[in-house]
């Protein structure tokens, strides 16, 4: 008898050591998450007010033509811009955080949506690479601002992680009761086990062309959020022979 009571308290006792390891291993995991994100957002943050504060003293101090002026202000607004993003996407993740994200859906030209927001971007971050449309004419029920935040999050993606000079294809067809956005890079992809890993909060692949590019891990994970609050379905695929496809289906 007392062998048998003694080998179920072992036998608890190995369950709840193995269950504390596992609880602190998320947890460190977790914080080294956390700890990253803080990291990348301080470098975020630096970076286009020291930009923006060197060309403002410039032109505090030195008196420029004016063509080299329009492109100071070219280059101050795009790093405000920069900075614009990434306060919304803290602004937003903390809204999802809190169950506080509310839709505006409105009818949208989704061709001419997408047309006018990739020509704003051509002269920031999608200056650096070929653009491809290929859009069909859709109507949809979007929130604007989300569906905006899709489009900058996946092609800010697709431009960080493929070469410059390379092309990025942006495609808008119609599909049984709905639409489908599909965004194709030819850059370093993603590997298949890790997918499902680059759709949560905080998570960078550890490459070292990731640790080398910007970002704080929030895009995929709010592109995520708002396409199921559109009821819409996010699939990543390999794109052949190298780069990623991102398919967004938004049904109706």
């Amino acid at each position: 008898m007392l062998l048998g009571e003694g080998s179920v308290f072992f036998i608890i006792l190995i369950i709840g050591v193995i269950i504390i390891l596992r609880a602190f291993k998320r947890e460190r995991a977790l914080t080294l998450q956390q700890e990253n994100f803080v990291l990348s957002v301080t470098h975020e943050l630096k970076t286009p007010i020291a930009s923006v504060k060197l060309f403002l003293q410039t032109l505090q101090k030195r008196e420029l033509p004016e063509d080299k002026k329009i492109e100071i202000y070219k280059r101050c607004l795009t790093d405000i811009n920069r900075l614009d993003g990434l306060v919304n996407n803290i602004l937003l993740t903390r809204s999802i955080e809190n169950e506080n994200y509310f839709l505006n859906k409105q009818e949208q030209d989704l061709k001419d949506f997408i047309e006018k927001r990739v020509e704003l971007l051509k002269n920031s971050i999608l200056k650096s690479h070929s653009i491809e449309l290929n859009l069909e004419s859709a109507t949809f029920a979007v929130d604007s601002l989300g569906f905006e935040s899709i489009l900058v999050n996946l092609l800010e993606n697709a431009s960080k992680y493929s070469p410059a000079n390379s092309t990025i294809y942006i495609e808008l067809t119609n599909i049984t009761d709905g639409v489908r956005i599909q965004i194709k890079d030819e850059g370093i992809g993603i590997p298949k086990d890790k997918r499902e890993a680059v759709l949560s909060k905080f998570y960078r692949e550890e490459n070292e062309m990731t640790r080398k590019s910007k970002g704080t891990g929030l895009g995929l994970y709010i592109t995520k959020f708002i396409v199921k609050q559109h009821n819409g379905r996010l699939e990543l695929k390999a794109n052949k022979p190298k780069g990623l496809i991102v398919n967004i289906d938004l049904k109706k």
